[in-house]
C-alpha cells in the first residue's frame, strides 16, 4: 500500500510544473525545498531568482520543477525559471492587453537607446519612444522607474521592446476619453483662459483648449471680445455647449450661466418710461446706453438734444451717466430706441409766445443752403430766413449776404409750432424799395438803366436797385423784330417810358418804342408850325441824336 501511494505521489507532479515550496536547509551547493513530495526537491543556489541572493530556511518560495530522477525519487526545481516564467507571462499579457508596465532604466546603448529592467527583465527602448517630460542623459535616467509600454514581444526570442512615448500617448487618449465623456452640454466648470482673440476666447478646460465665440461671452453683439474684461492667465466659469473628442473641438458658453436679459425686456421698459444709464459707445450716427447688464438701448442723433448738434460727442461721452425716455422695443431684433431730449423740458413749447409774429430776434446763422439760411434763436430752435426774404434785392444764393457764424438780426414773420417752423426775415427790417418806387415814379416817367436780362419775350432793366421793369419785345422798336437779342446787349444802358405799373404784382411795364413815337410827333408838330424857312433835321436823325445821348 505505502509502494502504491509513493507511486501515486511521483506521478502528481510533471516537468514544468510550477509549484510553492517550503526552504528545509541550506546545503553548500543547494537548497533543499519542500513540495509536498516524498522527499525534499533540490534547488541549486545558481537557480535562485535574480531578485534573491540566497532565501532562508522556512521561507516560502515558488519555483518550477525541472527534471525529476524517478529512479532515485529526486526532484529538482528552479526558482530562477519560475521567476522568469511568471514574469514573462505577465508582461505578455500586459502587452497583449496593452497595460502599462514598470521598469527602471540601467544602462545606455550608444546610438540606439537604453537597456531596461522590467522587474527583472531586460528590455528595450529605442532613444527615439523616450517621449516628453524627461532628460535624455543617462547620467539622470539610470536606475530611474518609469511607465512604458511593451511594443514588441517575442518570448522564444526573448525579445521585449518598450515605448515610453507610446504609453504616455495611451494616457493621453485615455485622459481624453475620460474627460470628453465628463463634458456634458450644460456642464458647467472652471477653466483658464489661454488666449483672446478677435473671434473669441480660448479657455483650457482639463489640458484642452475649448472656444468660447464672441456670441457666447455675453447676450448682446459684440463685434470682439473685450480685452479688459478677459485677459490670458484670468480663471473664468463656462458652460459646455458641445464636446467632440474625434475633432477635439469643444464649444464653451459663458453667457448662458445666466437668464438671456431680452426675455421679457418690452415688459420691463415699457414705451414712455425715463430710466437711467451709462453711455458706453458714441458713434456718428447716436450714441449707447447701457440699461443694464448686455442689454443696451440707442439714442439716435436727433433725440440727443433739442439742438442741432453736428456730432453726437458735442452733447456725451463715454461714461456718462443719462437719464433717458424709452421710445420703443424691439425684443425679436434686441433693439430699444431712447431718447435723451425728451428726458428735458421741450424748448418748441409756449414757442408763439416768446417768438411773436412782428417780433425783432437775434441769432447766429448754423446753416447756409440754397433756399435760405438757419438761424439758432436759442438752443433747439431755429428760425429759416428763406432767400426771398434776405433782400429787397434779386440775389443767387444766400452766401452773397450772409455766411454760417454770423450774428443777424430778423423779424418774425410767421410761428407754426405743431410743424415746428418759425420763419424769419432780413429784408423786413429794411423800407420797402417798391414804396420808395412809387413815391419816386409813376405811368409816364422816363426812366434810364442797364439791360439786366434778355429773354425771349422781352428785356429787364433795372430802374433802382431794388426795381426792375420789363420792355416786352413789341415795346423795343418800332419796326419789327424776332428776338430783343437784335437790338439789346445785357448791360446796355438805355432810356425807356413807364406804360403801366402793376402794384399788387410789383411789376413795371416799359416801352422804348412809346418813347420814340412821342419824339417822332414832337418833331412833326415842331416842323409844322416852324415853317420852311427855318433849319430841320429830319425825324430819323433826332431819334438817333436821342439814342447816342440815352
Amino acid at each position: 500500500m505505502e509502494d502504491a501511494l509513493d507511486a501515486s505521489d511521483v506521478r502528481l507532479f510533471s516537468r514544468g510544473d510550477t509549484v510553492t515550496g517550503t526552504v528545509v536547509e541550506e546545503t553548500e551547493g543547494e537548497y533543499l525545498v519542500d513540495i509536498g513530495y516524498k522527499s525534499e526537491a533540490l534547488l541549486p543556489k545558481g537557480e535562485l531568482s535574480p531578485l534573491h541572493d540566497r532565501v532562508e530556511p522556512g521561507e516560502e518560495i515558488e519555483v518550477i520543477v525541472t527534471y525529476i530522477d524517478e529512479e532515485n525519487g529526486t526532484v529538482y526545481v528552479s526558482e530562477r525559471q519560475a521567476f522568469f516564467a511568471k514574469k514573462y507571462a505577465e508582461l505578455e499579457k500586459a502587452y497583449r492587453s496593452g497595460a502599462p508596465v514598470v521598469g527602471k532604466v540601467v544602462e545606455e546603448v550608444k546610438g540606439a537607446g537604453y537597456q531596461v529592467s522590467l522587474g527583472g527583465i531586460r528590455a528595450f527602448l529605442p532613444g527615439s519612444h523616450l517621449g516628453k517630460g524627461v532628460s535624455t542623459k543617462i547620467e539622470r535616467l539610470k536606475d530611474k522607474e518609469l511607465e512604458f509600454k511593451i511594443i514588441e514581444f517575442s518570448r522564444r526570442d526573448r525579445n521585449i521592446v518598450v515605448s515610453r512615448r507610446e504609453y504616455l500617448k495611451d494616457l493621453e487618449d485615455q485622459r481624453k476619453r475620460e474627460l470628453f465623456s465628463s463634458l456634458t452640454p450644460g456642464k458647467v466648470l472652471e477653466g483658464k483662459i489661454k488666449s483672446v482673440v478677435d473671434f473669441g476666447i480660448f479657455v483650457d478646460v482639463g489640458g484642452y483648449d475649448g472656444l468660447v465665440h464672441r456670441t457666447e461671452i455675453c447676450w448682446k453683439d459684440i463685434p470682439v471680445p473685450p480685452q479688459d474684461k478677459y485677459r490670458p492667465g484670468q480663471t473664468v466659469q463656462v458652460m459646455v455647449l458641445e464636446a467632440d473628442p474625434d475633432e477635439e473641438r469643444i464649444s464653451l458658453s459663458i453667457k448662458r450661466l445666466r437668464p438671456d436679459p431680452w426675455i421679457g425686456i418690452a415688459d420691463r421698459y415699457p414705451p414712455g418710461i425715463h430710466v437711467s444709464g451709462k453711455v458706453v459707445s458714441v458713434t456718428d450716427f447716436g450714441a449707447f446706453v447701457e440699461l443694464e447688464e448686455d442689454v443696451e438701448g440707442l439714442v439716435h442723433v436727433s433725440e440727443l438734444s433739442w439742438g442741432f448738434p453736428k456730432h453726437p460727442k458735442e452733447i456725451v461721452q463715454e461714461g456718462d451717466e443719462v437719464e433717458v425716455v424709452v421710445l420703443g422695443v424691439d425684443e425679436k431684433k434686441k433693439r430699444i430706441s431712447l431718447s435723451l431730449r425728451r428726458a428735458q423740458p421741450d424748448p418748441w413749447e409756449d414757442v408763439e409766445h416768446r417768438y411773436p409774429r412782428g417780433a425783432l430776434v437775434e441769432g447766429k446763422v448754423t446753416k447756409i443752403t440754397e433756399f435760405g439760411a438757419f438761424v439758432e434763436l436759442e438752443e433747439g430752435v431755429e428760425g429759416l430766413i428763406h432767400v426771398s426774404e434776405l433782400s429787397w434785392q434779386r440775389i443767387s444764393h444766400p452766401k452773397e449776404l450772409i455766411e454760417e457764424g454770423q450774428t443777424v438780426r430778423a423779424m418774425v414773420i410767421k410761428v407754426d409750432q405743431e410743424q415746428r417752423r418759425i420763419s424769419l426775415s432780413l429784408k423786413a427790417l429794411e423800407q420797402d424799395p417798391w414804396e420808395q418806387f412809387l413815391e419816386q415814379y409813376s405811368v409816364g416817367s422816363v426812366v434810364s438803366g442797364p439791360v439786366t436780362q434778355i429773354k425771349e419775350f422781352g428785356a429787364f432793366v433795372r430802374i433802382t436797385p431794388a426795381v426792375e421793369g420789363l420792355i416786352h419785345v413789341s415795346e423795343i422798336s418800332e419796326e419789327r423784330i424776332g428776338s430783343p437779342s437784335e437790338v439789346l446787349r445785357l448791360g446796355e444802358e438805355v432810356t425807356a417810358k413807364i406804360i403801366g405799373i402793376n402794384e399788387a404784382k410789383r411789376q413795371v411795364r416799359l416801352s422804348i418804342r412809346k418813347l420814340h413815337e412821342e419824339a417822332e410827333e414832337r418833331d412833326r408838330e415842331r416842323f409844322i408850325t416852324s415853317g420852311p424857312e427855318r433849319e430841320t433835321i429830319t425825324l430819323r436823325e433826332h431819334l438817333k441824336g436821342l439814342s447816342e445821348e440815352g
